[in-house]
């Protein structure tokens, strides 16, 4: 079994300028308030790894498992001692009326054990809505301030 959550939301923001956001690594805690420290070694591309210590939490190892400036990242995070592994599948996707839409999808692997794989989805998927408008407007205020320059 796995649970997973989905959330999406419509932006006016560019891809380039998400997609800056998202290959920053060093951004994330400025849109994503539960992180407390970030960090990536080498690349933001397919197969690099990196440690992410989330608000109240230890730090943990991710890996990103899929780095595309057309569509989106993934990346993967195992917790050995819960037997857990934990998928953040980040996507974009261009919409007709010029708009962007972004689509945050969680999926949590624990074993067999349901209840497990619960706790953990909503904890880590509670704050993902208000996290991705905070990204949303962080895009659209660095557009508006290039363009301004």
């Amino acid at each position: 079994m796995t649970w997973e959550f989905e959330h999406s939301i419509l932006t006016e923001a560019g891809k380039e300028t998400i997609w800056t956001l998202y290959s920053n690594i060093e951004s994330w805690p400025l849109w994503d308030h539960g992180i407390e420290d970030v960090s990536l070694d080498g690349e933001f591309k397919q197969g690099s790894h990196g440690k992410i210590k989330l608000e109240g939490q230890a730090s943990l190892t991710y890996r990103i498992t899929l780095a595309d400036p057309d569509k989106g990242f993934s990346d993967e995070t195992i917790v050995d001692d819960l037997g857990s592994t934990i998928k953040f599948i980040h996507t974009f996707s261009n919409l007709p009326e010029g708009k962007i839409r972004l689509t945050n999808r969680v999926v949590v692997l624990c074993s067999g054990n349901e209840e497990m794989e619960r706790e953990i989805g909503e904890g880590v998927s509670s704050g993902v809505p208000g996290t991705m408008e905070n990204m949303a407007r962080m895009a659209i205020f660095m557009e508006k301030i290039c363009k301004n320059n």
